[in-house]
């Protein structure tokens, strides 16, 4: 395995869960029975956790770009920033492309599905048409730069991946520079300053604490053989803490059982990242000490996924909305629950191919011939 597969990992298993969740919210379920009936019960709430993953991309996001500072590679903030604006906004152009496109041929279908489904959880997208110019408006300005969602509702995302990319790097060279003593004070005052003032950044602020960690465990590894056993009690328990957390977490949102003085600790969002976070760093434990040395179909097919979970979470609810509403339709008349069954696996093949020519096409291809032209240019190179 690669050196951070287990955090591909993790984005891959997110980025699948995303889609469940959006999947949940549009049809009610995927059509088998003892599946839909315990979607609320233990672990297989984790099919709904789609909000939670998202946390949990912010953060996997300042995980990677934190490891890259700490560790005291070369760096130019400058070129970070232009590298990941340009990371960001090719797949977008090209997804706010297919929104257009999709519009125009009458492709969206979802206002037409919204009065089978159980649910109008598909009605609330694309209900009015979507002018030429916010291809190049909200696409390669508006988007990254001031979160203008209305063109396609899930990039609401994507200004806290880019600017989160400035918090991480500034934050990492800090830490990089402080005495080891000086190290935790500052982690304890940004950690109480979130606590102040909450707010989404908080899960960059967890990334770069698990950079952080990460590299004190490797070092460990390079100076002496960690006991697989402790790391693997470790991560079990991290694991179960985090979902403990995460459940509590969901629970109290619908019930307004929040009472805390503290604003933040009412907000289900913080707590849900915390969840997020302590379970990630379970899994990179259980992953790396069962996984590290071991490649089976299973986790290579994860991580196939988690290169990829950009590209899924930018088209796969282009494709719920288009073609899953007219496989839904198409499909209704011979039960709603196969329906959705025969949707659903249709539904994942089609997302599973447009990611990945979206991955090899744009995210390889046209990025990497991009961003080496910039490059270049910002280096003085002809």
């Amino acid at each position: 395995m690669n050196k951070y597969d287990s955090i591909t990992a993790i984005k891959g298993i997110a980025c699948l869960l995303v889609f469940t969740t959006h999947w949940i919210g549009a049809f009610g379920g995927f059509g088998v029975g003892i599946v839909d009936r315990n979607l609320d019960r233990g672990i297989m709430r984790l099919l709904g956790y789609g909000t939670m993953c998202v946390y949990v991309f912010f953060m996997l996001s300042g995980t990677l770009v934190s490891m890259k500072v700490l560790k005291g590679r070369p760096y130019s903030l400058l070129q970070e920033g232009v590298r990941r604006y340009i990371r960001l906004a090719v797949p977008i152009f090209a997804l706010s492309a297919l929104v257009i496109l999709f519009e125009r041929l009458g492709l969206l279908r979802n206002q037409e599905a919204v009065a089978y489904a159980p649910t109008t959880f598909l009605g609330n997208f694309y209900q009015t048409p979507t002018p030429l110019y916010k291809l190049f408006t909200s696409s390669l300005v508006a988007t990254i730069f001031w979160g203008d969602a209305s063109l396609y509702g899930p990039l609401w995302m994507i200004p806290y991946i880019f600017y989160g990319t400035f918090f991480s790097i500034i934050l990492s060279e800090v830490i990089r520079r402080l005495h080891p003593r000086g190290q935790g004070l500052a982690y304890g005052a940004i950690g109480a300053a979130f606590l102040i003032v909450g707010g989404y950044f908080i899960n960059f602020y967890f990334g770069n604490l698990m950079a952080f960690g990460l590299i004190k465990l490797e070092n460990r590894k390079k100076r002496e053989q960690a006991d697989r056993r402790i790391l693997l009690c470790l991560g079990i328990l991290l694991e179960a803490v985090g979902l403990e957390i995460a459940l509590k977490a969901f629970i109290m949102a619908y019930s307004g059982a929040f009472g805390s003085r503290i604003a933040v600790f009412n907000d289900p969002s913080f707590w849900l990242s915390v969840g997020g976070a302590i379970m990630s760093a379970g899994f990179i434990l259980l992953w790396e000490t069962l996984f590290e040395k071991r490649k089976f179909r299973l986790t290579r097919f994860i991580v196939w996924i988690g290169e990829r979970s950009y590209s899924i979470f930018l088209v796969h609810w282009l494709i719920v909305c288009s073609f899953s509403c007219w496989f839904y339709l198409r499909f209704y008349t011979a039960g709603p629950k196969l329906s959705v069954a025969l949707n659903f696996i249709l539904t994942t093949g089609l997302i599973l191919l447009a990611s990945h020519v979206f991955y090899e096409v744009l995210e390889k291809r046209a990025v990497g011939i991009l961003w080496k032209k910039a490059r270049d240019l910002l280096t003085g190179k002809s």
